[in-house]
C-alpha cells in the first residue's frame, strides 16, 4: 500500500507540473484538461479529476483523499516560455499521453525544459528581434525611409529587452516603458519634419508585445463555454493593449507631437515585398524565440499559408472575413504538420502566424484611437471584436475540418502515402487543437 500511495503522489505531482507548464505555454484550458486526463488514464487512474484555469490547476485523485493545487507563475516571475521550451513541454505531454515516459522521467524532463538556455545567446536575441521588426514593416509596406526608422526603433527596443531579459520582474512594465520611449522618439522625429504615420512606425517594433494569440485563445475558450478562463484571458489581453496605448499616447503627450495620419505616399514599397516580409519575420522569430532549427521550415509553411489564405480571400471579400479564411488555412496546415508530417506541436507553428492575422496590431490601433478621442473609436473596437471572432472561428473550423477529413482515423485515402511519417501511436484519439 505504501508503494501504491507513493506512485499516486508521484503521478499527481507530475500531472500538476505538466499542467502548470502547458498553461505557461499558453495552451487552452480544455486542452490541458484533456492531456492530463489522458495521462492519468494511461497510468491507471482514469477517474482523476482535473480542473484548470489560466493561472490555477487543481488535480485530485479518484478517491478524493489526495489532491494537488498548482499555481502557474506569471511571466513577471519566471519569464515567458520560448518556442523551444514550449515545444519541449508539449512533446513531454505527447509522450506521456502515449505512455512512453513514466511520471518520474516526465518530471526530470520538465525540470530540464525550465533550465534550457537561449540557443543563440544575446546576439541572436537582438538580431532576431530586429529581423522580426523589419519583417512586419515589410508586410505593412512603409516607404524606404520609414523602413530605416522602423529598423532603428526595433534595434533600440531589442537592446532594452536584452538588458532586462534575465530579470523577469521587468516583464510587467516593459510594454509601457518600451511604448513610451519609442513613441517619444517618433514624436521627436515628427517635430523635426518626419511625415511617416506614427503607428506604422510603432507597430513593427512593438509587435512582440501585442496579445494576438491571447485574445484569440480567449475567444476560443468562450466559444467552448470556458467562461472563467476565456474572460480572464480576454481581460488580460485587452489590458495589455491598453498599457501599450497608454505608453504610446504618453510619449506623444510628453513631447508635444501628434499622430500623423497616413499621407498615402505613392513611394510605398511594392506589394510583393510583403511576402518577403513573412519570410524575414519567420526567421526573426526563430532567432528571437529560440525555436529549434527543424521547426523553422514548418513555422514558415504555416505563416505563408495563413498569409496566403488571408490575401487570396481579400481579393473577393473585405473586412474580418479575410482573417477567418487565413485562420482556417493556418489551423489545417499546423495540424497536418504535427500529426501527419512529424513536425512540431501545432501551437508552436500557429502562434507566429497569429501576428500576421492582425488582431494584435489592429487592436492597438483601435485602443490608441479610442484613447486619443477619435469619433471612429467605437467602430474600431467593434471591428476588432469581429476580427477576433473571425480568427477564433476560423481556427476552430480548421481544426474540425482536419479532424473530420484529414486525420489518420478518418482519411484512409491518404494513409498509405504517409504511412512511414504519419501519425504516432498515442495520437490516434486526437486531431484537434
Amino acid at each position: 500500500m505504501a508503494e501504491q500511495g507513493t506512485d499516486d503522489r508521484l503521478l499527481l505531482r507530475f500531472l500538476a507540473r505538466l499542467g502548470q507548464a502547458e498553461l505557461a505555454a499558453g495552451n487552452a484550458v480544455a486542452l490541458v484538461e484533456r492531456d492530463l486526463g489522458q495521462v492519468a488514464k494511461r497510468n491507471g487512474r482514469p477517474n482523476t479529476t482535473i480542473f484548470a484555469l489560466p493561472t490555477v490547476l487543481i488535480v485530485q485523485s479518484e478517491e478524493g483523499q489526495e489532491h494537488r493545487v498548482q499555481l502557474t507563475p506569471g511571466p513577471y516571475r519566471v519569464g515567458e516560455l520560448r518556442f523551444d521550451q514550449m515545444e519541449g513541454v508539449l512533446e513531454i505531454a505527447r509522450e506521456a499521453r502515449a505512455g512512453r515516459i513514466s511520471p518520474a522521467d516526465g518530471l526530470r524532463k520538465l525540470d530540464a525544459v525550465w533550465k534550457m538556455k537561449h540557443r543563440y545567446g544575446d546576439a541572436g536575441f537582438v538580431l532576431g528581434y530586429l529581423l522580426a521588426t523589419i519583417g512586419i514593416a515589410l508586410i505593412l509596406r512603409p516607404t524606404w525611409t520609414g523602413l530605416g526608422y522602423v529598423a532603428a526603433l526595433g534595434l533600440a527596443c531589442a537592446l532594452m529587452l536584452v538588458a532586462v531579459r534575465r530579470q523577469p520582474a521587468w516583464n510587467a512594465v516593459m510594454p509601457v516603458v518600451a511604448a513610451f520611449l519609442l513613441s517619444s522618439a517618433v514624436a521627436l522625429l515628427h517635430r523635426f519634419g518626419v511625415k511617416e504615420p506614427a503607428l506604422q512606425l510603432l507597430i513593427p517594433p512593438l509587435i512582440i508585445f501585442l496579445p494576438g494569440s491571447t485574445l484569440t485563445v480567449a475567444v476560443v475558450e468562450l466559444a467552448f463555454a470556458n467562461i472563467v478562463s476565456g474572460a480572464s484571458r480576454f481581460v488580460s489581453g485587452f489590458i495589455q493593449l491598453i498599457l501599450l496605448a497608454f505608453g504610446i499616447l504618453g510619449g506623444f503627450k510628453a513631447f508635444g507631437g501628434g499622430m500623423a495620419a497616413d499621407p498615402g505616399d505613392p513611394q510605398r514599397m511594392a506589394p510583393w515585398l510583403a511576402w518577403c516580409g513573412v519570410l524575414v519575420f519567420a526567421l526573426g522569430l526563430h532567432l528571437f524565440k529560440s525555436s529549434r532549427r527543424r521547426s523553422l521550415p514548418w513555422m514558415v509553411a504555416t505563416m505563408v499559408m495563413a498569409f496566403a489564405g488571408q490575401s487570396v480571400s481579400g481579393m473577393f471579400l473585405d473586412g474580418s472575413s479575410t482573417a477567418f479564411f487565413g485562420a482556417a488555412v493556418m489551423a489545417v496546415t499546423a495540424l497536418v504538420i504535427e500529426y501527419r508530417l512529424k513536425g512540431p506541436p501545432a501551437i508552436v507553428s500557429i502562434i507566429p502566424a497569429f501576428w500576421l492575422l492582425a488582431p494584435g496590431s489592429f487592436g492597438l490601433v483601435s485602443v490608441a484611437t479610442m484613447a486619443a478621442g477619435s469619433l471612429d473609436a467605437a467602430g474600431s473596437i467593434l471591428e476588432l471584436l469581429f476580427i477576433l471572432t473571425a480568427i477564433a472561428t476560423g481556427t476552430l473550423i480548421g481544426a474540425f475540418v482536419y479532424s473530420a477529413l484529414l486525420h489518420v482515423r478518418r482519411s484512409a485515402w491518404w494513409r498509405e502515402p504517409f504511412a512511414r511519417g504519419g501519425v504516432r501511436e498515442g495520437d490516434r484519439g486526437e486531431g484537434t487543437l
